[in-house]
């Protein structure tokens, strides 16, 4: 969900479930709203009781609450689909030197025109633009990668280090491992 504020999640600010019954409601209110006054010496917080005041205002009407809840459901909806990116971790490193041993491959192949323009490399690749674009992020701010005069993106000497070292990682636990066998026969 896009909005120009950041979406507020009244439920939590009233330690409530979005099921919870318009008296539910009220009695949690009641009980922060008293904890958190601010004419409370101990456990007073103005900040947060003003959220709190909000959070109920907002709930306690209905027609305010359905609205609330329409936003509150997109809002949920978004951070599911947050919580289903985050396992693509182990493929965002895989598809990150994929993409970055092209832009190896095209410096080495042509040092004239060492660079890849994003559009190529989109049509280039079964990825996301959004996703391509991340890792194009990431590779600038490494230093990895760089943008021409012409506009192409090109990989720098810090992003060629970081292929070879990859790749003599690579190479050093198939030997590795290649050793353990022998050993074990």
């Amino acid at each position: 969900m896009t909005t120009d504020t950041e979406f507020v999640d009244h439920y939590e600010t009233l330690e409530a479930s979005c099921n919870a019954s318009f008296e539910t409601i009220e009695s949690v209110f009641r009980f922060l709203a008293k904890r958190y006054h601010p004419d409370c010496s101990e456990t007073g917080d103005k900040q947060r009781f003003s959220k709190i005041v909000e959070a109920y205002e907002t709930l306690r009407d209905p027609e305010r609450r359905a609205a609330y809840d329409k936003n509150f459901e997109a809002e949920k909806a978004e951070r599911s689909a947050i919580v289903r990116e985050a396992g693509h971790a182990a493929s965002d490193t895989a598809d990150r030197h994929h993409i970055l041993t092209l832009f190896y491959a095209q410096r080495r192949r042509d040092m004239k025109k060492p660079g890849i323009g994003i559009s190529t490399l989109e049509h280039m690749l079964d990825i996301d633009p959004e996703v391509v674009g991340f890792h194009i992020w990431y590779f600038k701010e490494r230093g990895w990668i760089t943008r021409e005069e012409s506009g192409v993106l090109s990989i720098t000497a810090d992003g060629v280090d970081k292929i070879e070292s990859t790749v003599e990682k690579q190479e050093s636990a198939s030997l590795i491992r290649i050793a353990e066998a022998k050993s074990q026969t």
